[in-house]
């Protein structure tokens, strides 16, 4: 099977995924750049709205990111001001300008690694067996939820601590982060994903073949942007850093622990999805 797009919207997509590398590479190894890895979050929103538009078309791709923009935002400023869903907490002033009490760069984060998280869990799930999937649209935003909240397992403690970009009100366990923000980041996305599966049940929008290439791409894409927390062991030194109740923590056991949890959540996900849609492929072929 093709990529229907055609070869200039892969072009477009390994473009961008290589200028994502070297953001993030500058960011880890080049003090020189120290806003570098915040490009790289921009970036990361722009690929997916490129490589998005591929299969469900400028229309589907620009819909999915509205959906997780404005859902996201939305419980972002309620748990800031109610304490619901992620607990109460404040965000860092290195994270720039505000839409009301949230950074801008939030949104990318949720637009960015939720389309990868909604793409791998497509490779994982496979495609609606009819029109009106009811089974799909419902298994697919579940799915899609738990592979994204890898993500945020795995770079919330060293926002919290190393970085100083956001402080919780109350202690958590888990390097000063409580189990309430992890609650809330999977109510968060799943939200905004069963939306955009429901918005495509109900536009029907044609959703476009495309090749192992394309489900490739998403795989190393999540991938390695899971594999940058080990870089990360060879450039930040040992120290002891405070969560915000003031508990203290050695940075490298951050690091580790996040390394830790990239494999067996990122990785595994990216690894799995790549292997379905090529045994996919291969009983098709066969």
């Amino acid at each position: 099977m093709t990529d229907k797009a055609g070869p200039m919207g892969q072009l477009l997509s390994l473009a961008i995924f290589g200028v994502w590398i070297a953001c993030t590479l500058l960011g880890i190894f080049s003090p020189k750049f120290p806003h570098a890895g915040d490009w790289a979050i921009w970036v990361t929103a722009v690929f997916a709205l490129a490589h998005g538009a591929r299969r469900y078309g400028w229309g589907g791709s620009i819909a999915f990111c509205v959906i997780t923009l404005v859902i996201a935002n939305i419980y972002e400023n309620l748990s800031i001001t109610t304490g619901f869903p992620f607990g109460f907490y404040t965000h860092g002033p290195s994270l720039g300008p505000r839409l009301f009490n949230v950074p801008l760069m939030i949104g990318p984060i949720y637009s960015g690694a939720g389309y990868l998280a909604w793409i791998i869990a497509n490779m994982i799930l496979g495609e609606p067996s009819r029109i009106g999937d009811r089974f799909w649209t419902l298994a697919m935003p579940i799915v899609a939820a738990f592979i994204v909240v890898g993500f945020d397992i795995c770079i919330d403690p060293i926002g919290a601590t190393i970085a100083h970009r956001w402080h919780y009100a109350e202690h958590g366990a888990y390097f000063g982060v409580p189990l309430s923000n992890y609650l809330g980041w999977y109510l968060t996305t799943w939200t905004f994903f069963q939306v955009f599966a429901v918005y495509l049940a109900i536009s029907q929008i044609p959703v476009r073949p495309v090749g192992l290439g394309f489900w490739y791409e998403v795989s190393a894409y999540w991938a390695l942007l899971g594999l940058q927390f080990p870089l990360l062991l060879l450039v930040i030194p040992l120290m002891v850093v405070q969560d915000s109740a003031g508990w203290s923590w050695q940075s490298t056991d951050i690091i580790q622990s996040s390394t830790i949890m990239c494999i067996y959540t990122m990785l595994a996900a990216a690894v799995t999805g790549a292997l379905v849609v090529t045994r996919r492929q291969l009983l098709r072929v066969g």
